[in-house]
């Protein structure tokens, strides 16, 4: 009895720890980002898909209609802009395996899952 107890107590410390969210710094923003594709959906369920180009175009598409704007790293947040409206927004992007969390300054959070 002793014996299992020793074998299933290596076999609990020895599996692997479950993913936890993670805050990116500016660097792995930009790592993460640059030239690849999220999926995710909104609270309609309707599948979106955002392309980030490493010279700072973003394309985001839903329901067939796409949009393009510009995004940047600005110290440790992911921010962007979709004209016509002038102004950036910046979030904080938060990494759990692959799904990436952009979390907005009143704490709307949304998720999308690396694609590419």
């Amino acid at each position: 009895m002793r014996g299992l107890a020793i074998v299933l107590g290596g076999l609990v410390f020895s599996q692997p720890a479950f993913a936890q969210e993670q805050k990116l710094t500016g660097v792995e923003i930009e790592m993460a980002l640059s030239d690849h594709t999220l999926q995710g959906s909104d609270e309609n369920s309707n599948v979106w898909r955002q392309i980030f180009q490493k010279a700072g175009a973003t394309y985001y598409a839903v329901n067939g209609g796409q949009s393009q704007g510009v995004w940047q790293v600005r110290g440790d947040q992911y921010c962007s802009q979709w004209p016509p409206n002038e102004s950036w927004t910046c979030y904080d992007l938060l990494r759990d395996g692959e799904n990436f969390i952009f979390v907005s300054g009143s704490g709307q959070r949304t998720t999308g899952k690396l694609l590419n």
